[in-house]
């Protein structure tokens, strides 16, 4: 991912929980915050009650291609985080990529005319 880095501090986390804005999705919930940065930065969570190791990999890894099946079509210069919701542990990718393309087309980060195509057979 050449525009994005990955976000690591709690501080962090938590300052985009209680300032950011913030969408939900099926699977997914997107909050998102503005930097003064040139590039995005990224983080990623899963909560225990996904379930156990392999199965919050997973969830991050399919969140994780999604991001950057889009990071193309999305805006520089925004902190932004996805948490996983219960029912993102039996979906697949397909799902997950619509989710954040609604989401990030709500909150303003991909333009309407940007919208990419599924390929899905």
């Amino acid at each position: 991912m050449k525009n994005t880095q990955f976000m690591k501090l709690n501080k962090d986390f938590k300052r985009l929980y209680y300032r950011g804005k913030s969408t939900v999705g099926i699977n997914i919930v997107v909050y998102v915050q503005r930097n003064k940065k040139g590039y995005n930065t990224l983080g990623l969570t899963c909560g225990k009650n996904i379930g156990k190791a392999v199965k919050r990999n997973r969830v991050k890894r399919l969140m994780r291609e999604s991001y950057r099946l889009l990071e193309n079509k999305i805006n520089i210069g925004y902190d932004i985080v996805l948490v996983a919701r219960t029912k993102a542990v039996s979906c697949k990718c397909i799902h997950i990529l619509k989710d954040l393309e609604f989401a990030f087309t709500k909150l303003g980060l991909i333009k309407d005319d940007e919208k990419i195509s599924y390929n899905v057979d």
